[in-house]
């Protein structure tokens, strides 16, 4: 259990132009004591460009479409030059897009930018990422396993070495550069929720990040990941990491209102089939619907998400997000602590539902982070 004053707090970096805005929000982050920005790594956005249009949204208005990310590595290194104290997460890469090696390279010049505090966040990746762009999203658990195998070879030696794998094979294969203190490579954060990718996590990861479990979902999984760590006698340092959606304001029904609009119901769409089944519900994209594993935004038309969106029950919606004052989010949190959460990153989501709401949610996001630090 961990205390909620110990707990540590992440927001989202900037990844979105125009670039001085990331600049200028990268050093308030810093500035306000957050402990890190975690930064996505994608080509496509989770909302089909079929919808993404004014009277569904107006950040259509703003924003060409829902399919814009600056390149995660060069963005981390921009806004690592301008902050001093904040740790940079990845949240997170794969090594689907990314070679093993070119991600063990980054990090470690990561490392060196940011003075160690870069934090390598890695998955076994997003179909929508990979399959449009001709990329193989299959074995993808076994290409983690194997690519967590490369990386931690390569942060070890840096002395030429070989690799015999079914997904990688290397031959006097050498990456020279060391981390900026020898013997402390960046932490590995593992984003698990399947029983294998919670042992991978057990094995390989000094930390864990999913996204999307309740509570005791949540402490449940991390049980397990601490009884595979004994089993390995893995006794190193370990931080049990979450992200999670907010809607945050004063009046709760104001929550409510915005979680009801259609881009919240779009979001939620990507809430596994299991979890509408647990409570009731049939996903309108199939019974055995996993989004990580099946959702490729570009794939839907506009009249199929709309009748999709039309279907999201408020059940759904009350798990997807976290919601409300500042008072609901601190019990959320130390629902969370009492399970054995120790690092949240808080993707405040409310101002993309009403631009309007954008300050006033920062405001309830203020007063949580000065309750927890104290």
């Amino acid at each position: 259990m961990t205390d909620i004053h110990d707990l540590e707090i992440g927001a989202p970096g900037p990844f979105l132009p125009p670039y001085d805005n990331v600049v200028r929000n990268a050093r308030t982050i810093d500035s306000l004591g957050y402990d890190s920005m975690a930064f996505p790594d994608h080509f496509a956005g989770f909302i089909p460009e079929e919808i993404w249009t004014p009277d569904v949204t107006p950040l259509a208005l703003i924003q060409q479409s829902p399919h814009t990310y600056y390149e995660m590595a060069s963005i981390m290194a921009a806004c690592a030059v301008v902050t001093e104290r904040v740790q940079l997460l990845s949240a997170v890469t794969e090594p689907l897009r990314r070679h093993p090696v070119l991600l063990a390279q980054t990090f470690l010049t990561l490392d060196h930018i940011s003075r160690g505090r870069a934090i390598m966040g890695i998955g076994a990746g997003e179909i929508e990422n990979v399959e449009p762009y001709g990329l193989s999203y299959s074995g993808q658990v076994g290409k983690l396993r194997e690519a967590l195998e490369i990386i931690t070879t390569i942060w070890d030696t840096h002395e030429p070495f070989n690799y015999d794998g079914k997904f990688w094979k290397l031959r006097n294969a050498v990456m020279s550069l060391r981390p900026s203190v020898e013997g402390k490579p960046p932490p590995i954060w593992i984003a698990a929720h399947g029983p294998k990718m919670l042992r991978i996590t057990a094995e390989y990861g000094d930390g864990w990040i999913p996204t999307l479990l309740q509570p005791r979902k949540y402490g449940e999984k991390l049980r397990e990941i601490e009884h595979h760590r004994k089993e390995l006698n893995q006794t190193g340092e370990f931080t049990a990491a979450l992200w999670n959606w907010y809607i945050l304001d004063e009046d709760v029904s104001e929550c409510e209102r915005m979680m009801n609009t259609p881009l919240a119901k779009a979001f939620a769409l990507l809430y596994p089939s299991s979890e509408w089944n647990r409570l009731g519900y049939k996903h309108p994209f199939g019974d055995d619907f996993y989004s990580l594993r099946d959702y490729v935004p570009m794939r839907y038309d506009r009249e199929t998400t709309l009748k999709a969106i039309a279907e999201v029950p408020d059940e759904v919606l009350r798990e997807f997000y976290v919601f409300g004052d500042a008072e609901a989010i601190i019990k959320s949190l130390e629902d969370y602590t009492r399970e054995g959460l120790q690092h949240v990153c808080m993707w405040n989501a409310t101002g993309m539902f009403d631009l309007e709401k954008t300050r006033s949610s920062y405001k309830v996001l203020k007063e949580v982070l000065t309750y927890v630090k104290g």
